[in-house]
């Protein structure tokens, strides 16, 4: 789990705790903002739970998408590369491999340095977008196809292949998004119970601590584990 993930965890889980607290202490627990109540605390922690339970519940689909598109895209710039070596072997005029190099350069996101550092270093951006690979894998078939001489007898290399690798990956690209909406609204709903100013979790139980500290005297036994009780923001 990450820290994110169970930074909102160890929140619901302290606000339980705090409540259990806040019962105990009876007739000495008179809050002056309704907000504060017991009655609204197990609201908000309810509402906290359901909300941890829905991201729970649509981040294994989006991840499960994301883990298929790795694997997709991994062996990617290999095949490029292979590829790209077939044509140049084919062609004999060079000047016509211009538009399949960048679009090949493109696809493995290899990039020329600024002429300032050097006019030959390469550098590569491992965080390419998927959508902008696909465009460009589209358009890359598309140059070796008009080539007419791209007939590799290798049936990963080759044309149809390439064309049932772009599907796929059309595809994962949109299961990813279909994923993601449902994850990004779940999330969003959570941050907002959690973290809300004034009506959210953290500031809420925030402002039931320094009720306590107010109207519990230093003896008193619940004043110092309640107050012990951490709430925290997590960074987003």
């Amino acid at each position: 789990m990450s820290t994110t993930e169970s930074g909102f965890t160890k929140n619901a889980a302290n606000l339980k705790d705090l409540i259990i607290r806040l019962k105990s202490l009876g007739a000495d627990y008179q809050p002056p903002k309704a907000k504060f109540s017991i009655e609204n605390l197990e609201l908000l922690s309810k509402n906290a739970d359901e909300a941890i339970r829905i991201v729970s519940q649509v981040l294994p689909v989006y991840s499960k998408a994301v883990d298929e598109q790795e694997l997709i895209f991994k062996p990617f710039s290999h095949l490029i590369t292979r590829s790209y070596n077939y044509l140049k072997a084919a062609i004999d005029n060079p000047a016509e491999l211009q538009t399949a190099k960048t679009l090949a350069d493109k696809l493995r996101g290899i990039g020329k340095k600024s002429k300032a550092t050097s006019d030959t270093t390469i550098h590569i951006n491992p965080r390419v977008s998927y959508d902008g690979r696909v465009e460009n894998f589209k358009q890359y078939i598309d140059v070796l196809i008009t080539s007419k001489v791209y007939e590799p007898t290798e049936t990963d290399i080759n044309i149809v292949s390439f064309q049932t690798l772009l599907a796929g990956m059309e595809v994962n690209i949109t299961a990813v998004a279909l994923a993601k909406t449902p994850l990004d609204d779940a999330r969003k709903k959570r941050l907002n119970i959690f973290y809300a100013e004034q009506t959210g979790l953290v500031d809420i139980v925030l402002g039931v601590k320094n009720y306590i500290k107010a109207s519990l005297k230093n003896e008193h036994p619940q004043r110092k584990h309640i107050l012990a009780l951490n709430f925290s923001r997590v960074n987003l």
